[in-house]
């Protein structure tokens, strides 16, 4: 059985970076709905996985939504909302970021559950195949997702002293080619062309 049996990594890859650029021109109703399918899809398809991400990911929401709900300038709220400073437009801008950066993480959990590490880093490999450093850049990627995969509780300090830095690379490390196939040249030329025409025309 083929590693990759229906699609390239690299034509799975790019679909999830055209989605990632295509939930920037979204309208929030849009948005919120697009961010819970992704979270049922990735919990039904990928719990583990992507419930890992969130849990890692907490702070980084907390935060975003904390800075636009009471940091945003607007018309305050009715009630007790108004009283804490929170604004009609902080209440938006808050559900948008929040929205989307669940709808990429979740997504790329459901792209890592269906790929695996080694297609991930296949496909990144095919992307940046014009320059001199990809090598170099799979083998660090590489090695920080395998260490994150350990799931190693380390401290701030030891990340400052190079004290949790994973193992080298194994030297006969190979990453797995497949061929592109037909319909992959033809969704990579599809999704290229409606991306280019969604940045000229937005």
């Amino acid at each position: 059985m083929a590693l990759f049996p229906m699609w390239h990594p690299l034509t799975l890859l790019l679909a999830w970076l055209a989605f990632a650029l295509l939930l920037q021109w979204l309208p929030i109703h849009l948005l919120i709905g697009v961010a819970a399918a992704s979270l049922v899809l990735a919990f039904s398809l990928a719990y583990e996985r992507s419930r890992n991400l969130l849990k890692r990911s907490r702070w980084l929401l907390l935060s975003l939504v904390m800075v636009f709900l009471f940091l945003t300038p607007g018309e305050y709220l009715p009630g007790i909302g108004g009283d804490l400073g929170v604004t009609y437009d902080g209440l938006r801008h808050a559900g948008e970021h929040l929205g989307r950066l669940l709808a990429l993480l979740t997504s790329l959990a459901l792209l890592h559950e269906k790929v695996g590490t080694p297609g991930l880093l296949t496909g990144l490999y095919c992307l940046l195949w014009p320059f001199a450093w990809r090598e170099a850049t799979v083998v660090r990627l590489m090695l920080v997702l395998e260490f994150v995969e350990q799931k190693q509780q380390v401290g701030w300090r030891e990340w400052l002293m190079g004290e949790a830095s994973p193992a080298a690379a194994p030297e006969n490390f190979r990453l797995p080619m497949p061929p592109l196939h037909l319909r992959d040249k033809l969704l990579i030329g599809g999704l290229l062309t409606a991306t280019l025409s969604l940045v000229m025309w937005s």
